[in-house]
């Protein structure tokens, strides 16, 4: 069994697939977004959405995580509640590496 993370944004996940690649060293290996759909007459989404994600697949060895914005009519918690743990299995550089790039505007409650 193999787990895999997925993460929900609410408009940011642009901006934490580059904050992502930074810090681990990675790449995306797909990105999705809404204005890939085609055109549907029942279900509009709107002009602000259309570079959203609606999937991302990052990299991470031979693992990877998944993550995409929430779509139109779709709330997300408040940030107040958001949590987001990620564990990396590497040696002790690599990983205060990438805390150090990652928490740089986070919120760390718990390093």
């Amino acid at each position: 069994m193999e787990v895999r993370p997925y993460i929900t944004f609410n408009g940011e996940c642009n901006e934490a697939i580059e904050l992502y690649k930074r810090a681990f060293f990675t790449e995306a290996i797909q990105i999705l977004r809404f204005a890939d759909f085609p055109p549907n007459s029942e279900w509009k989404i709107p002009s602000e959405y259309q570079q959203r994600i609606v999937q991302a697949t990052l990299k991470f060895g031979n693992n990877f995580i998944r993550m995409s914005d929430c779509g139109p009519q779709q709330a997300l918690n408040a940030p107040e509640s958001e949590r987001i743990s990620i564990v990396v299995e590497t040696a002790v550089d690599e990983v205060k590496a990438a805390f150090a790039v990652l928490s740089e505007e986070g919120r760390v409650a718990m390093p």
